[in-house]
């Protein structure tokens, strides 16, 4: 579980598959070297300035390890059901990509959207509006 949910976030920033492993085998990853390694990647592939940086590890920061805590209490109630753990990863990355809009310039975003990172977007966005979020 630490590796594949370690390649998920730092690769793809996408937890598309994670739900399901973590509901199988929670271990605590390695949050600082899956945010390190993901703001370095967003900070090359979208050519982000300083102040972008900053504000990406931010939201980085915050939101993968809120999302790791609700992963393991909601373990913790019993549940294991797939879909449950995926819509806890569709909101959390909904709201890192909702973040990521308003720090990157219109250009940065637009190339974010044809990234995987957008592929996923419109699958998480599809899955939400099927759920009717």
């Amino acid at each position: 579980m630490n590796r594949f949910l370690t390649t998920i976030l730092a690769a793809t920033l996408l937890l598309a598959a994670a739900p399901a492993a973590w509901a199988q085998n929670p271990q605590e990853p390695d949050m600082d070297k899956i945010i390190n390694t993901q703001l370095e990647n967003l900070t090359r592939t979208f050519k982000l300035d300083e102040v972008q940086v900053f504000f990406v590890d931010s939201v980085l920061q915050y939101n993968f390890p809120a999302m790791t805590e609700e992963f393991e209490q909601t373990r913790k109630t019993g549940a294991s059901n797939q879909e449950t753990f995926q819509l806890i990863s569709d909101k959390w990355m909904a709201a890192t990509d909702d973040a990521f809009q308003k720090i990157f310039t219109e250009e940065q975003w637009q190339k974010y959207l044809k990234s995987s990172y957008g592929k996923e977007k419109k699958r998480r966005d599809k899955r939400m509006q099927e759920r009717g979020l």
